[in-house]
């Protein structure tokens, strides 16, 4: 009998192991549409790209607006919207770095990314517009559709 007890950790974490590495292994084989589902999953668990972004109301529109988005291939950029989440979407490379180059610090994240926000003000997607500047940051301006969205005027109580 060995004296080797179960550890379920141990167990979990070496079944985590293998899964990554039949997966590493099958997304160079298997082609890009794979290696781009699991570079979104890799990013969804591990703190991928990030992107920041500010929402606000101006002249009968809602604008979003984002962070410059670091290393953006500016062809792989697309906007979307269904019902009321918009999704923005892309890819973005780092820098050629020198081969004999050693990291002391590495924060920045590249790959595919994906972020979604909810818009609960009814809007025209339809007659949406989409601008990229040169910096990275992209701003996306959706009309708000008059007919849908009203405010209820409140009259105070005359007693």
């Amino acid at each position: 009998m060995s004296d080797d007890k179960f550890d379920p950790m141990q167990e979990i974490a070496r079944l985590r192991d293998k899964a990554t590495r039949v997966i590493e292994q099958g997304a160079a084989t298997v082609g890009k549409v794979v290696e781009q589902g699991i570079q979104t999953v890799q990013s969804a668990t591990s703190g991928g790209t990030s992107i920041k972004l500010d929402v606000y109301e101006l002249e009968n529109s809602i604008v979003i607006k984002t962070s410059p988005i670091d290393g953006l291939v500016p062809t792989s950029i697309e906007v979307s919207m269904e019902g009321n989440v918009l999704t923005i979407s892309g890819e973005t490379q780092e820098d050629e770095v020198p081969a004999k180059a050693s990291f002391l610090l590495r924060e920045r994240k590249f790959g595919i990314f994906a972020r979604t926000v909810t818009i609960n003000i009814p809007v025209k997607s339809n007659e949406a517009k989409a601008k990229l500047n040169k910096n990275g940051t992209l701003t996306v301006t959706l009309p708000i559709d008059q007919d849908r969205y009203t405010n209820i005027q409140v009259t105070p109580n005359s007693e």
